[in-house]
């Protein structure tokens, strides 16, 4: 709190008087972040982009801006149970924005349609209260758990048309999933396929 008063320019006491507790501000910061990370999500969404290549910039802006990914993240939540709550509640009404985007991709020709989507959902719902991950994880940081399902889930529902869009970002090096440094594309990949 000493920290978060100096970096605002007030004093603790004045950090006080506008949150009741250390809960209320991560609530407030919380609740924030989400309105932004929707905010960011509506303006992805235009006829320029398909649902594949929302879900892709999306990512890469979450996994630029979120504190999500981080280890201590998650350690210092499990003190704040009323702040946990509220994360998976925003989580939850994200992946009820992913679904949409789903469905959109198959009307797009961007994902299988023989997919159980509602069944892709509720996965990713449970892998979402995995947070922290798992002991079984451990020797991986969360930020690596999440990216290799993040890209094993999307190169799985998509069609061949999906995978070209996929090796696209990954050719141009809009970002690379699985380490998070900047991408050498591998010369073996045609352009054009």
């Amino acid at each position: 709190m000493n920290d978060i008063a100096e970096e605002a320019g007030v004093s603790k006491r004045t950090l006080y008087e506008s949150f009741d507790n250390k809960e209320a501000l991560l609530a407030t910061i919380l609740e924030t972040m989400n309105l932004q990370t929707l905010a960011y999500l509506n303006e992805l969404d235009t006829d320029n982009h398909t649902a594949l290549d929302i879900i892709l910039l999306f990512n890469q802006k979450l996994q630029i801006n979120s504190i999500y990914c981080c280890d201590a993240f998650y350690d210092d939540m499990l003190r704040y149970p009323g702040a946990m709550t509220l994360l998976n509640a925003n989580k939850k009404a994200m992946l009820d924005s992913v679904r949409s985007l789903l469905a959109r991709g198959v009307k797009e020709g961007i994902f299988l349609p023989e997919i159980d989507y509602d069944l892709i959902v509720l996965l990713a719902r449970e892998y979402v209260k995995m947070s922290p991950p798992s002991e079984v994880f451990k020797r991986y940081t969360h930020e690596e758990v999440r990216n290799t399902f993040f890209l094993l889930f999307i190169r799985g529902i998509c069609t061949d048309e999906g995978r070209k869009i996929l090796r696209q970002y990954l050719i141009r090096g809009y970002y690379d999933i699985l380490t998070q440094r900047s991408f050498r594309p591998n010369l073996n990949i045609k352009k054009n396929s």
